[in-house]
């Protein structure tokens, strides 16, 4: 259902030198706002508290206006018109020089203002941000791989297919039992690697993650969606014949720089970062359509872990070559601050990622304005 409110100058608002007086719109009023539109753009303050507001009379037709959602722009331009050629009948009065119409939605909490100046008509998209419904976003690696064990796994089996180890799937269960403890009921969206040692991984986070639900008896469906995306794949390393080759390839890559080095056949970190930012872009947009405070869980590599972080905090490509992945199994957490966009990442994912000490000082927003470690050009999308 759609309301119209009235929304124009205040005289006993503080923010402007010269305010008219109001006007009067003889419509259905609910929780009006307070807008001042004296010059362009138009602010949004809250309603005065010493300004009471209460709803007027109005006839059963004006209502059924009203609740219908289309008409909500065009009830304002008929009583635009009814006032210009005939203000004493008209069941509204339009405020001079400038009114403002809200069509609120409920759903989302967001809203749209229609801007009214004689015969300019203008739009202002979601003048107020809605709240952030995602409460954490936790990386979570992979359990020990066999890769792990023999990095000469790479010549015999191709790297997505490369499984876990037993003692990669005990991490994993432990994880699921951290992860369940920590998020309790609150919904859980999962994204996971389409790897094999990660889709592994991820079979036995949800088999200690369930045992801990049952064992501390709580009740209900928190897992609100799983979906695998090829962008939270490793970085490829290419395809080798012999350990030799592969080793001398590897030692090349330290000497040149992680980020930069491309592995023939293969990618380089930078490669990774595009992916990263890719995936990013897509989950800002995805983003409003979890439930509040949902508990967004990414199942991924180590690489992939450290591009994200370098990606959100603006980290400098210095920084990432000094960084190293978090443990097999381990959780990292980005946790939503006070301020509904910001996010603060965990004391033991700096201390076991080895990254920079101020990185605690700083949410994801006010460490990449200040540009600590980074350039606002590779800075994080959103939030």
């Amino acid at each position: 259902m759609a309301v119209v409110r009235r929304c124009s100058h205040h005289r006993i608002c503080k923010q402007w030198d010269r305010i008219v007086s109001c006007g009067s719109l003889k419509a259905p009023l609910c929780d009006v706002m307070h807008f001042t539109s004296s010059t362009w753009p138009p602010h949004l303050h809250p309603q005065p508290t010493t300004q009471t507001v209460r709803p007027l009379e109005v006839s059963k037709e004006t209502k059924a206006l009203v609740e219908e959602p289309a008409v909500a722009v065009n009830l304002c331009e008929t009583a635009a018109n009814a006032a210009t050629t005939d203000p004493a009948s008209s069941m509204f009065s339009v405020p001079s020089p400038t009114s403002a119409y809200v069509t609120h939605t409920e759903s989302q909490g967001r809203m749209s203002i229609t801007i009214r100046s004689g015969d300019r008509r203008q739009m202002l998209k979601f003048p107020t941000q809605p709240v952030e419904p995602v409460k954490r976003i936790i990386f979570l690696r992979n359990g020990r791989s066999l890769a792990n064990v023999n990095v000469c796994t790479h010549v015999t089996t191709p790297d997505w297919r490369i499984p876990i180890v037993p003692e990669g799937e005990e991490e994993s269960y432990d994880a699921g039992r951290r992860l369940a403890q920590l998020i309790g009921d609150e919904p859980v969206y999962y994204y996971l690697s389409p790897y094999v040692r990660c889709r592994q991984s991820f079979k036995h986070v949800l088999r200690g993650y369930d045992a801990y639900r049952s064992e501390h008896k709580m009740e209900g469906e928190s897992i609100v969606g799983v979906r695998e995306d090829v962008r939270l794949r490793d970085g490829d390393i290419g395809r080798y014949k012999s350990k030799e080759e592969l080793l001398h390839h590897l030692a090349e890559r330290e000497k040149y720089g992680k980020f930069y080095y491309r592995f023939p056949h293969g990618e380089s970190g930078a490669d990774v970062c595009d992916r990263v930012t890719s995936f990013l872009d897509a989950f800002q947009r995805e983003r409003m359509d979890f439930p509040m405070d949902t508990n967004v869980v990414i199942l991924t590599h180590g690489q992939t872990i450290r591009m994200f972080v370098k990606r959100w905090f603006n980290l400098t490509v210095d920084t990432y070559h000094s960084m190293v992945s978090p443990p097999t199994g381990s959780i990292s957490t980005l946790t939503r601050m006070h301020h509904r966009s910001s996010f603060r990442l965990d004391d033991a994912c700096i201390e076991s990622m080895r990254l920079p000490p101020s990185l605690n000082k700083y949410n994801g927003y006010k460490y990449r304005n200040k540009q600590v470690l980074g350039s606002m050009s590779t800075g994080a999308p959103f939030m």
